[in-house]
């Protein structure tokens, strides 16, 4: 009724004007995100207040996390992180939810980290990353030999419901590895958000990262900066 209303008298006046000013001016969305993406993600989601999220590389609680602006509306879910140095600010500032200390891949057993120092967002199982990185800033990393698993094995071992909310991929050239280490099958988180490096936006149509998402029935919905988000086809944004 206050749509039709809205739309018929009030939506052409000064006055509703002046009200959607105030009303974006104090009512924004604020970003945690490195360069806002999480905006998005809290337009997508406004109406649900007691998600689940699991964020893959999620280095900290708050400064650059997807995941914040949700804790602080009331969700909860699973923090990763390979570094357990990283897990002592989640465990002092995101209470509620469980903070893991695991390197995820696509199999579980061995392998190596490349570690720039505690808190970088560089630090990556993957060597062409963190040869392109070290180069490029003149910085040496160190080389850490971690136990990996798989993310199947800790959303079994964390009892995560199959179609949870959403699920953020950030782990700097290495995301290829933990799509592959999820079953599709059984899991079916609602959106996801993953990191594609390319060049220009078409190239990400040829990456291994969409076609594994394509092929497991999830729909590119945005790109931002170096993010893409990609929804479940049952799910209706």
């Amino acid at each position: 009724m206050f749509k039709l209303l809205k739309q018929k008298y009030l939506k052409h006046t000064s006055i509703y004007q002046f009200y959607r000013y105030y009303k974006y001016k104090y009512k924004f969305y604020p970003s945690f995100g490195a360069t806002g993406e999480d905006v998005l993600i809290n337009k997508i989601f406004k109406n649900m207040e007691n998600g689940f999220y699991v964020d893959v590389g999620a280095l900290h609680p708050i400064n650059g996390s997807l995941t914040y602006n949700l804790y602080k509306k009331g969700w909860s879910g699973v923090n990763i992180d390979m570094l357990n140095e990283n897990l002592k600010f989640f465990n002092y500032f995101r209470k509620r939810d469980t903070n893991l200390n695991a390197a995820i891949s696509s199999s579980s057993g061995f392998t190596k980290a490349f570690i720039f120092e505690t808190g970088s967002g560089l630090n990556t199982l993957n060597k062409k990353w963190a040869d392109y990185w070290s180069k490029k800033i003149n910085k040496p990393f160190l080389t850490q030999k971690i136990k990996k698993t798989t993310l199947n094995e800790v959303l079994n071992n964390n009892n995560v419901k199959k179609n949870f909310d959403f699920l953020n991929i950030d782990v700097e050239g290495h995301e290829v590895d933990v799509l592959k280490g999820i079953n599709f099958k059984k899991y079916r988180p609602k959106l996801i958000a993953i990191e594609i490096h390319t060049k220009n936006t078409k190239e990400i149509f040829q990456t291994q990262t969409y076609k594994i998402l394509k092929k497991n029935l999830y729909e590119l919905i945005s790109h931002y900066y170096q993010t893409s988000f990609f929804k479940c086809k049952n799910f209706d944004i």
